[in-house]
């Protein structure tokens, strides 16, 4: 059955193919596979019209393709050469499909060809001879490239951490550091990625960039929620963490201009206000015994200071002395010998008398004879002190019972020597974030809260949907602002003061002028209408009323 509107159809468009494609019998394997496959479609979805409308698109394309002159519908036979003609493009076609390179060339000289050909040149079909030297060449080059050394994960994390600092650099390295933690951060190198981290909160640049505000969130959240056993160890896990989440996470959420996400950080930071207060007497006792320590070192550098400074002046004290008995040395061997008496013999307490008699110097022999017998003693101690060390260091080998004691009491030193060693190298890789104290983390908690969170809320309490939230969580901060340090305190009464000024400044009464066509102060028409209307003098009343809007005091009007 024919449909009238098969001669307006387009089979080509309702088979979803092209007619540029359709040019050969051959292509009509592709449009029978397609038509095929619609006519599937429609027949399981019970859409007849549809089935039959592509079977007659086929039909059509077919009937498009048998045009006079060709196949059965040929009018005149085929020469002779004609035929050979035909033989010979067969088979240069078979040749052609056969050889993968010849079609990849054919397929580049359709497009155009880049060199020109000039008339007698024979046309060389390429048999692929130098695109292999080039793949050859290129293998070698590549061969010969100096390979990049491998990067390890740890290494990688340290270059990023070099980077971080720099603050045009950071958004950037901020998305390579979260790639980093998502693809290799694990429990053995946990501890390198806290340390890191615990360095990228104390930057001041931290949250100024909107996007990489985003970015910043996304690691301190995946870290702490990946580690969350390790974060709730014990207190100073616990409070690490809170410290880093304000520090990032909080503090760049403060800059953000959803209402909800406002209201949700500010009951957080609700929270953390509860739990500076709660732990505000071990701060300041932690504080006190800060200061009593500092100032115990301070006592001790001074003392040492005073006793280096005695030790210098002994010092020089004694260089003076050794300068002025070696001067009294050549002095008593510059002076001339006195001959001795006849009996050989003289008396010492003569001598003695004599020479403080003259020269005032016999103290000075006593003094420098005394010094003599002390530096002899020191000497004789120093020599048997060095021989006990002598006897210490070398045993006989000889020796059975003491050597073998001293041997195996040095060994079992050695043991435990190696034992601390190894325990300490496990401890320091253990350790390489070491967690700082409970009250360290509540005291970075405290500044964090006031000059990060409290400062970025009191800069975007412009919209109103968010100031009153911010004026009300201010409100709050300052009546309980006793658990802040001094200098915390004072710039939150700054700002409460500040946010004060301005409600005041912006105060005015809800209703007056909502309405734009209602002026601020009403317009009162002063102008009286004289009716006169023949009526009961009741009906005429009734109908009269006052202005309403009459407020500044003069008499009524009557409309």
């Amino acid at each position: 059955v024919d449909f009238p509107s098969t001669s307006a159809m387009d089979p080509y468009k309702i088979l979803g193919v092209p007619a540029s494609q359709v040019k050969h019998p051959s292509d009509l394997d592709k449009v029978r596979q397609r038509a095929k496959k619609l006519y599937k479609r429609y027949a399981s979805e019970k859409n007849k019209f549809q089935a039959k409308k592509v079977m007659e698109a086929f039909e059509m394309v077919q009937r498009n393709m048998k045009k006079i002159g060709e196949g059965a519908y040929k009018l005149l036979g085929r020469g002779r050469k004609e035929r050979e003609l035909d033989r010979h493009f067969n088979h240069q076609t078979k040749e052609i499909k056969k050889d993968r390179r010849v079609k990849r060339k054919l397929k580049q000289e359709r497009k155009g060809e880049k060199r020109f050909h000039l008339p007698g040149d024979k046309e060389r079909i390429p048999t692929g001879w130098r695109e292999r030297q080039r793949r050859k060449k290129r293998r070698r080059q590549q061969m010969n490239k100096p390979k990049k050394p491998n990067v390890d994960v740890l290494q990688g994390l340290e270059r990023l951490a070099a980077v971080l600092p720099q603050k045009t650099k950071f958004p950037k390295v901020v998305k390579l550091l979260y790639r980093w933690i998502k693809e290799y951060m694990n429990v053995d190198n946990r501890e390198y990625v806290f340390r890191v981290l615990n360095d990228v909160t104390k930057l001041p640049f931290l949250a100024e960039d909107k996007e990489g505000r985003q970015d910043v969130i996304c690691v301190f959240e995946y870290v702490l929620t990946y580690n969350s056993q390790w974060f709730e160890q014990d207190d100073k896990h616990r409070m690490i963490g809170r410290a880093w989440q304000l520090a990032s996470v909080l503090w760049c959420q403060c800059f953000t201009d959803d209402a909800f996400t406002l209201s949700s950080t500010i009951t957080k930071l609700n929270a953390v206000f509860a739990l500076i207060e709660e732990h505000k007497s071990a701060v300041d006792s932690y504080l006190e015994e800060k200061q009593r320590k500092a100032a115990r070192n301070e006592a001790k550098l001074e003392a040492k200071t005073e006793a280096k400074l005695e030790a210098k002046e002994e010092e020089a004290l004694e260089a003076k002395l050794e300068e002025l008995k070696a001067n009294g040395k050549k002095a008593k061997l510059a002076e001339p010998v006195e001959p001795s008496s006849a009996n050989g013999h003289v008396e010492p307490k003569q001598e003695a008398s004599d020479g403080e008699d003259f020269f005032g110097g016999g103290c000075e022999d006593d003094d420098e004879s005394s010094e003599e017998e002390e530096c002899s003693e020191d000497d004789e101690v120093s020599e048997e002190n060095k021989k006990e060390k002598s006897k210490a260091n070398c045993i006989d080998l000889d020796s059975d019972a003491e050597g073998g004691e001293i041997s195996s009491v040095e060994e079992e030193e050695s043991v435990e020597i190696e034992s601390s060693s190894d325990s300490e190298d496990l401890e320091m890789e253990s350790f390489v974030f070491p967690v700082p104290h409970l009250e360290e983390s509540l005291i970075s908690l405290r500044k964090d809260f006031v000059h990060r969170c409290l400062f970025a809320l009191f800069q975007n309490r412009g919209p109103l949907w968010a100031r009153t939230k911010v004026d009300t969580f201010f409100q709050e901060v300052f009546y309980r602002r006793g658990c802040l340090d001094k200098e915390q305190q004072t710039q939150v009464e700054a700002w409460q003061a500040r946010i004060k000024v301005l409600q005041k400044e912006s105060e005015h009464k809800v209703g007056e002028a909502n309405n734009i066509l209602e002026a601020h102060r009403p317009v009162v028409d002063s102008r009286e209408l004289r009716q006169v209307v023949d009526a009961d003098s009741n009906a005429w009343s009734a109908k009269q009323t006052f202005d309403s809007r009459e407020k500044s005091g003069a008499r009524h009007v009557i409309r």
